[in-house]
């Protein structure tokens, strides 16, 4: 009976651990640190929405390049713009005007590290 109660608080305290290190966004999983590392960007998606309403859409994953897509719930259009991430170099690129010639984002690098440790933890 002992052992079982030990192994029930070594399950409860892997679930408290897993939900902190999801905080940003509970019950997204990794997206939420996606989310957050776009909304804490110098995109320039403040010129139609505010960060607590910016949404992505992944598009594409290969596993270490993904392109998002930036929305925002409207009755109309609400697509702001794309930006590719890149998961081993840790960059975001706004991709909105030139694939082909993307723009460095800055943006603030401690949700790219949460994401890399999500990632890894799965």
């Amino acid at each position: 009976m002992r052992y079982l109660k030990l192994a029930g608080l070594g399950l409860l305290a892997a679930a408290t651990l897993s939900a902190q290190a999801d905080e940003s966004a509970p019950g997204q999983g990794c997206y939420g640190y996606l989310t957050e590392m776009v909304r804490s960007s110098d995109f320039p998606y403040r010129d139609f929405t505010t960060p607590d309403k910016l949404k992505l859409l992944i598009d594409r994953d290969d596993g270490q390049q993904l392109s998002l897509q930036l929305f925002y719930e409207t009755s109309g259009s609400g697509i702001i713009g794309w930006v590719h991430y890149d998961v081993v170099q840790q960059a975001l690129w706004n991709v909105t005007i030139d694939p082909e010639e993307p723009q460095a984002l800055k943006f603030d690098h401690r949700f790219a590290k949460a994401y890399a440790a999500c990632l890894e933890a799965r």
